[in-house]
């Protein structure tokens, strides 16, 4: 007889039927966790074994039978296990029906049985990983009510991601990242940013450390006289001891090559890729933070 602790025995295709639909699982997971908690004597409250299962299945509920990876696995666990109790000889009374043993591993008996079953590994972050702050976990699960009629989060941060990766790649919205990355960065170095969105000057300016900041979502050859007068004007206006130009990582080389050479006909200028430009900020910050007199010395 073939050992039935073998996985490759245990879950082969020709002891499997069927996978049924999620709710089907549900219910039969749900069926057994209600069996495990009246039978005490069975399965004690204290027993690691049962601790293990409940805790899977609580992952399980907060995640949703639908969406969570180990619906379908613990479902065929179940099922496995139950064939396989029909298929000894039967206790002489019902108080003697031997339980459903549950193994000390059954996390990897879960992701074995993925396998088997076709099915891939998703990593499934707890929601209170994700939302720092209870009311905004609160509203997401409202709107998500609202707008996908399910309390499942995901669905929700799924099409929030969805528009704003359709809305980056317009234009006016790698534009308004670079802006929003910008400022996002100084603020975190402790420094207050001010838009000005003028005609002669820079969008962005940062009084306490003297720095004109001009996000540009592309740069093309033709384009430097424009752009030399606006940081020329913009040196003036703010009296500036540092102009910066941001440009988006996604820039050809030669486009930004070719607006680096502004470099050399603006004063204080910097050209430089977003990826480049916390580095940047944290050289001026430390200039901006050391005293005069530690600079004359």
């Amino acid at each position: 007889m073939p050992n039935v602790d073998d996985t490759d025995q245990l879950w082969s295709t020709a002891l499997r039927s069927p996978r049924k639909r999620w709710k089907d699982d549900r219910d039969l997971i749900e069926r057994f966790v209600q069996e495990v908690k009246s039978n005490p004597k069975s399965y004690p409250k204290r027993s690691k074994r049962v601790g293990i299962l409940l805790q899977i299945v609580k992952e399980i509920r907060s995640v949703g039978y639908e969406k969570s990876e180990n619906t379908a696995s613990l479902a065929e666990w179940i099922l496995h296990e139950q064939r396989q109790m029909k298929g000894r000889p039967k206790p002489s009374s019902a108080a003697k029906k031997t339980p459903i043993k549950i193994p000390m591993d059954l996390g990897k008996t879960l992701d074995s049985l993925r396998g088997s079953l076709g099915l891939g590994n998703r990593r499934v972050y707890p929601y209170s990983a994700v939302f720092r702050k209870l009311e905004l976990f609160e509203f997401a699960k409202k709107r998500a009510l609202l707008l996908h009629g399910t309390e499942d989060v995901s669905a929700y941060l799924e099409r929030l991601v969805q528009k704003d990766q359709s809305g980056l790649k317009a234009p006016s919205g790698t534009l308004f990242d670079l802006i929003e990355g910008c400022e996002y960065i100084v603020n975190r170095k402790g420094f207050q940013v001010t838009k000005q969105f003028g005609v002669n000057a820079c969008d962005l300016w940062v009084p306490d450390m003297s720095l004109a900041i001009e996000p540009i979502s592309d740069f093309t050859p033709g384009a430097e006289g424009e752009l030399f007068r606006l940081l020329t004007l913009s040196h003036h206006h703010f009296d500036a001891e540092h102009l910066v130009v941001v440009l988006p990582n996604e820039i050809s080389t030669e486009n930004y090559q070719c607006c680096r050479t502004l470099q050399h006909v603006v004063e204080d200028l910097t050209v430089l890729r977003i990826n480049d430009f916390e580095a940047f900020v944290d050289e001026i910050a430390l200039e901006a933070l050391t005293p005069v007199d530690d600079i004359a010395d």
